[in-house]
């Protein structure tokens, strides 16, 4: 039987008062109030002579988009005038308003960047447009700000592309990393290979909820799409009006499934297999043999004419090595060019992809995986295992775009509440994405000049529609632009002003589905002086509320019975309500005094109490819920006030190879009475849960080790790769 404790509060949000809150997301360089208001008609009156035609027609497009704001030329008494800048920095601009709008600018991209700060100055009353007197100097700091879309495990209709590309726009994005090809569905038109867009556009099964809810089950519904070459050319040349560059990215040698399913004869094996509808990584990648090559190139060759980018990324990444070490033609392939192993054939691969490339006149970017068996001479690399690949792609002189997991994937959960949608895993809130820094603090100002920018990443596995794609992107994809764009960082109390002031209201105009998880307050668990728990709402960051005690819970002293909790929140501004509960597992090590030997990875730390607060983290995994570790062994005391019996040890780990976690192999566990060692226990497990049972030992001290895999085996993602341990509750009964 079950307890039930039930508390409904209201969250009333005050935001910090700050006499100088600047509307313009990204903060730019220079914002200086002045005295007074420029006010006109509904009508932006523009002098053209100072602008190109092309500029013309794209601000007037982006301010009735934005604003419903019309705009007209005018000479003679022109509301706004432009005048082109030289010898400044690359892309600046200013704004004076004063009793006439003066537009400064340095390039056309530059002053479309000008025309979106003014739109995001711009209030609109009673059918007049209101701007503060003010002056503005900015430039961005990055040449990268990037957004990524993940098409191929989600389709999405060119207008959702261009939807896309209009909320970056106002955020001064100026890259679209588009992912068309995968495992999942091939998405362009290639018209020498017909059946890549008639066979790989279309899966027959898509995977329903999480990978690791087992057992699977499967959405047996024919499901996919594909852009035209014409659309393709359509979505690009929108893009261009935002000044927005479109980057494609055609997967090889792995993640190659769909292609494979259109024409087997270019992987090792030659066997057809339909596309994928289970996400993962698969071993069947394309052939390393020349057939294999010559037929990706071709496909470049349709793709390069289509994209004005100087760059194409060709992926690089999680390509297992299993059919290689198994294919005659790729064994040739190494002999005949004497290279050393199969990571260095993929290092071939991606080198003649890379000359071909250079031929054209065009810059290969790869996964940082392409670092592995030697980086081609002219590539970039796209790190997102962290910062060292792009640390040392740098240290040898290539350009570097960092896109670390721990804040620039938008695919992880950034919310605590249960009422988040279903998502791949991980926890990156709205804070971890602003404090980001693609250049790490160990970074060289020599290599930190090849750091060309950054870009959030979307990956679509768990992402299948629009409104939910809007949600995991902002306002995160706001906070990433300001980590872009700004030299000066405001507080993140200040952004959060901004943010709910002027920019939640502007994406609730356009229909928007943004997150407010940000707003909402944080459970929080902390550790009772003398053993238990206290359970706290705590006031987002940037708010003023007050910190509310929800429940205590004493440390389970006889058998007892597991708590439900129930708690209602209410969305800032909006009051919906999201319910919420929580189960509290009753066992003597409640809120016990944990003292790691092994400090957890900083993407997953969440405090020691983490593996003694009552609460099991759910499946599928939330990064918030456990504690994370980068090494293949951990060690842990535990510590109580007072001598107990111990019946029973039971350690939550975490079984998720797709995201690298594996669970522990081996446990060592030692019970010290008084400070004397009397007893241990060691075993093998590969079970999540591992159960210990001491009969009757009353110690005060408990010390456990476990130990992982040192390597992820081969035909595994992450293969060779040392995988991560996730540990949550260890109860003790």
């Amino acid at each position: 039987m079950q307890k039930i404790c039930s508390l409904f509060f209201w969250v009333f949000f005050i935001l910090p008062v700050s006499a100088q809150v600047c509307p313009i997301l990204p903060n730019p360089v220079v914002y200086q109030l002045a005295n007074g208001q420029f006010v006109c008609s509904g009508t932006l009156l523009i002098d053209p002579a100072g602008i190109t035609p092309d500029i013309g027609l794209a601000i007037k497009d982006y301010a009735l988009w934005t604003k419903g704001i019309t705009v007209a030329p005018f000479v003679q008494n022109s509301m706004i005038q432009f005048k082109k800048l030289q010898n400044v920095v690359q892309d600046s601009y200013s704004i004076n308003i004063a009793d006439r709008i003066t537009i400064s600018y340095s390039s056309e991209a530059s002053c479309f960047y000008a025309w979106v700060s003014l739109l995001q100055l711009a209030e609109i009353e009673e059918g007049q447009l209101i701007f503060p007197k003010c002056f503005i100097k900015d430039y961005p700091k990055f040449q990268w700000r990037g957004l990524h879309l993940d098409v191929s495990r989600h389709f999405f209709t060119v207008d959702e592309v261009k939807r896309y590309i209009d909320l970056m726009a106002y955020y001064k994005f100026n890259t679209l990393h588009w992912h068309l090809t995968d495992d999942q569905g091939w998405r362009i038109e290639i018209k020498k290979y017909p059946l890549l867009t008639e066979v790989g556009a279309y899966r027959d099964s898509t995977l329903e909820n999480h990978y690791t809810t087992l057992p699977r089950t499967f959405k047996k519904e024919r499901y996919g799409g594909f852009y035209t070459q014409e659309q393709i050319t359509e979505i690009v040349n929108y893009a261009s009006t935002r000044f927005i560059s479109v980057v494609p990215e055609i997967e090889m040698p792995g993640h190659a499934r769909a292609a494979l399913a259109a024409y087997p004869q270019f992987s090792c094996t030659g066997q057809a297999q339909g596309v994928e509808g289970l996400w993962g990584v698969f071993d069947d990648i394309f052939c390393a043999k020349e057939a294999s090559v010559e037929f990706l190139q071709d496909i470049l060759d349709e793709i390069i004419p289509l994209f004005p980018s100087q760059y194409v990324h060709i992926g690089g990444d999680e390509a297992p090595k299993t059919r290689w070490k198994e294919c005659a033609n790729c064994q040739a392939v190494i002999k005949e060019n004497n290279l050393h192993d199969e990571h260095q054939l993929q290092s071939y691969f991606i080198g003649r992809m890379d000359a071909f490339l250079t031929q054209k006149g065009k810059k290969l970017i790869g996964w940082d995986e392409i670092l592995e068996g030697g980086l081609s001479p002219n590539a970039t690399v796209m790190s997102w295992r962290g910062y060292d690949g792009g640390k040392a792609a740098a240290a040898l002189g290539h350009e570097v775009i960092m896109c670390p997991g721990s804040h620039c994937y938008f695919d992880h959960y950034q919310g605590r509440s249960s009422a988040e949608p279903l998502a791949i895993g991980g926890f990156t809130p709205l804070d971890r994405v602003y404090e980001f820094n693609p250049i790490p603090p160990d970074m060289s100002a020599a290599d930190a000049s090849y750091v060309i920018g950054a870009q959030g990443n979307l990956w679509t596995e768990y992402i299948s529609n629009m409104a939910q794609l809007e949600y995991m992107t902002y306002p995160r994809a706001i906070a990433l632009s300001k980590v872009l764009w700004s030299e000066n960082s405001p507080t993140y109390e200040t952004f959060l002003h901004s943010l709910i002031s002027f920019h939640f209201p502007f994406l609730s105009s356009k229909g928007v589905n943004y997150s407010k998880t940000a707003t909402m307050p944080e459970l929080r668990t902390i550790r009772k002086e003398k053993g238990g728990i206290e359970i706290l709402s705590i006031p987002a960051k940037g708010t003023m509320e007050d910190t509310l005690l929800l429940w205590e819970i004493q440390a389970a002293k006889r058998k007892t019975n597991d708590l439900l909790m129930h708690w209602t929140e209410y969305a800032v501004q909006e009051y919906e309500p999201l319910v919420n509960q929580i189960n509290i597992i009753q066992h003597k090590a409640l809120g016990a005094q944990i003292v790691l030997q092994t400090p957890p990875s900083p993407k997953y730390d969440n405090g020691s109490l983490t593996l003694v607060d009552g609460q099991l983290g759910e499946r599928p995994w939330k990064g918030n819920q456990w504690l994370g570790f980068d090494t293949d062994s951990v060690s842990f005391d535990i510590i109580f006030d007072k001598p107990i019996k111990v019946k029973e040890v039971r350690i939550h780990t975490l079984h998720d190879p797709n995201s690298w976690i594996w669970a522990a192999q081996t446990y060592m566990i030692g019970f010290n009475k008084f400070g004397v060692g009397s007893g241990l226990a060691c075993g093998y497990s590969t079970d999540e849960t591992i159960v210990i049972e001491e009969t009757d030992k009353k110690v005060k001290q408990i010390h456990v080790t476990i130990r992982g895999l040192s390597k992820i085996p081969q035909g595994q993602p992450g293969a060779g790769n040392t995988p991560w341990l996730f540990l949550d509750e260890i109860e003790i009964r």
